[in-house]
């Protein structure tokens, strides 16, 4: 079965530099999605060391040039990949958003993963309340979703 997507026709425009690095972020996520979940864990906590917390809008613009840079970051079922380029793309910047990897809460538990800024989920739809977080690698510092929920109320 295939499914038809179409992408945007307002795509934004990147400097060559910043979609290189995209492209680099694409190559090295694609290796790093072999690895066993607990060693993809320790790497990704390596590369977040020294880093500051995302912000929203840093976050979204470099999922923005992931998505410009490899079509295949596109597809449904490139989640893992694509959250691990978003990642590395921000860690370019000098910045390191939180990276998820969970479950829906109900039926079906399907898997997913994920980035959030700002105690917010990032070009996903939805909210925290449908996710199970499995695996997570924040910057020191940084607002988690479930923190960021619980101390809003």
């Amino acid at each position: 079965m295939s499914v038809t997507t179409a992408l945007p026709a307002d795509r934004t425009r990147f400097p060559l530099r910043r979609r290189l690095a995209a492209r680099t972020a694409v190559g090295a996520a694609h290796l790093l999605t072999r690895l066993a979940p607990h060693r993809l864990e320790r790497v990704l906590t390596r590369v977040a060391r020294g880093a500051v917390p995302s912000t929203a809008a840093q976050a979204t613009e470099a999922r923005e040039l992931v998505l410009a840079a490899s079509l295949r970051m596109n597809g449904q079922r490139s989640c893992l990949p694509r959250s691990v380029a978003v990642a590395l793309t921000c860690r370019l910047g000098g910045h390191w958003p939180t990276w998820c990897v969970g479950t829906l809460m109900s039926p079906p538990f399907s898997p997913h993963a994920w980035v959030e800024a700002d105690g917010g989920l990032i070009g996903e739809k939805g909210d925290h309340a449908h996710w199970a977080r499995l695996i997570s690698v924040a910057a020191p510092g940084a607002v988690t979703g479930s923190r960021a929920a619980s101390s809003s109320r």
